[in-house]
């Protein structure tokens, strides 16, 4: 089943919403940064796909329209039952995704219909917080997040952005890990030039193939090389995005967020040839509330917002804040990733053959092909930041 997943309608129809919605948030989060930076759209996606449980009027009509989402919670029940099924399907790699939702114990109208649909269409749990003890609350919830993501990301949330009002948080969780299908030799991996601008050099460790299977070609539209290289099974892919201008990240950036990313299944010309990538890791994290609201979804952070079908009358909850923290590491053995994203609901207040070297800035993306889900999409600067 878990291969021709992403071909099923209701799959498909919620992998393209949550990808073009994830590739202009990264647009918009990354176009201000000139720094290493990593982002899960996914996990926004799902974290938004659950607040529109609780989501009424305007406010759930901007969420449906900027992700694409079915009218019917069942169809939406089926298409992430389908997506986590598939992903669970393959032994050789990890993915694990995790929902909380942590309303306070002073919202004496919680929705037991939200709580029922959270649970049975994200797997949500659901653990009440007293928010007037901030600290005790923030470590709650920090210690689900850590656990969660192997203890890949320690701390969401700090202890003086919640307070007595308080009314919900809700949390996403993504975390990947696996293997290279062709692993690097540690003893080749040294230290090698990465051209960081015209005038920065840096000596960054990079690992070195002389014979490994990839398949590459260069994008017309990006005016860029892809490198595409598979974990064990094949299934996951991490994509690497080097632009021909040794310097044109940012104009490369800029096109990303119009690319059609189903058109990395034509980046299959499997060779075998010299391959050499930076070692890298990178941890990121976002405030979204401006970027989101960019989008057209204003009306969460706004007067307007109505998420009464979670607790409250229409205009008494909205959201304070929108934040994900991410990380990766690439290595000799393959990648390990996770996100997590919070939401904080207040009262209201051409084929390419030769040797691929990855030697100036570049981005990337880590794609389930079974679905075509852009997981984790991101940029490295300087491999050394």
């Amino acid at each position: 089943m878990s291969d021709n997943i992403g071909r099923k309608p209701h799959v498909s129809s919620i992998v393209e919403g949550s990808t073009r919605f994830g590739t202009r948030l990264f647009s918009e989060i990354s176009k201000a940064q000139e720094v290493n930076t990593v982002f899960s759209g996914f996990s926004v996606s799902v974290l938004l796909s659950l607040a529109s449980l609780g989501a009424k009027e305007n406010t759930l009509k901007q969420i449906k329209e900027a992700l694409q989402l079915p009218n019917e919670p069942e169809t939406l029940k089926s298409a992430f039952y389908d997506i986590n099924s598939a992903t669970k399907s393959d032994e050789r790699i990890t993915l694990e995704t995790a929902n909380s939702v942590f309303p306070s114990v002073g919202l004496s109208d919680f929705k037991e219909d939200f709580s029922k649909e959270a649970e049975k269409i994200f797997g949500s749990q659901i653990s009440a917080l007293d928010y007037s003890k901030k600290l005790e609350a923030s470590e709650a919830i920090n210690v689900w997040v850590e656990k969660s993501t192997k203890g890949c990301i320690r701390e969401l949330l700090d202890a003086d952005s919640l307070g007595e009002d308080t009314r919900a948080v809700l949390v996403n969780s993504i975390y990947f890990k696996g293997s290279w299908s062709t692993k690097f030799d540690s003893s080749l991996t040294e230290e090698k030039d990465f051209h960081v601008t015209p005038d920065k050099i840096v000596k960054v460790p990079t690992m070195h193939a002389p014979k490994i299977r990839f398949a590459s070609s260069f994008n017309d539209d990006l005016n860029a090389t892809i490198l595409a290289l598979p974990y064990e099974g094949e299934r996951m892919t991490m994509y690497f995005l080097l632009p021909k201008e040794p310097f044109g990240l940012s104009e490369l950036e800029q096109k990303l967020a119009s690319f059609n990313p189903s058109l990395l299944d034509k980046v299959n010309n499997s060779v075998q040839g010299l391959v050499q990538i930076p070692k890298f890791k990178i941890e990121s994290l976002h405030d979204l509330g401006d970027a989101v609201g960019s989008l057209g979804l204003t009306d969460l952070f706004g007067e307007g917002c109505d998420l009464s079908g979670i607790g409250g009358q229409p205009g008494e909850l909205s959201v304070s804040k929108m934040i994900q923290k991410a990380c990766l590491e690439v290595n000799e053995e393959g990648s390990e990733a996770s996100a997590s994203t919070g939401l904080l609901i207040m009262m209201r207040s051409v084929f390419v053959s030769g040797p691929m070297v990855v030697d100036h800035p570049f981005a990337f993306m880590i794609r389930d092909k079974a679905t075509g889900m852009i997981l984790f999409q991101g940029k490295v600067v300087d491999p050394l930041l």
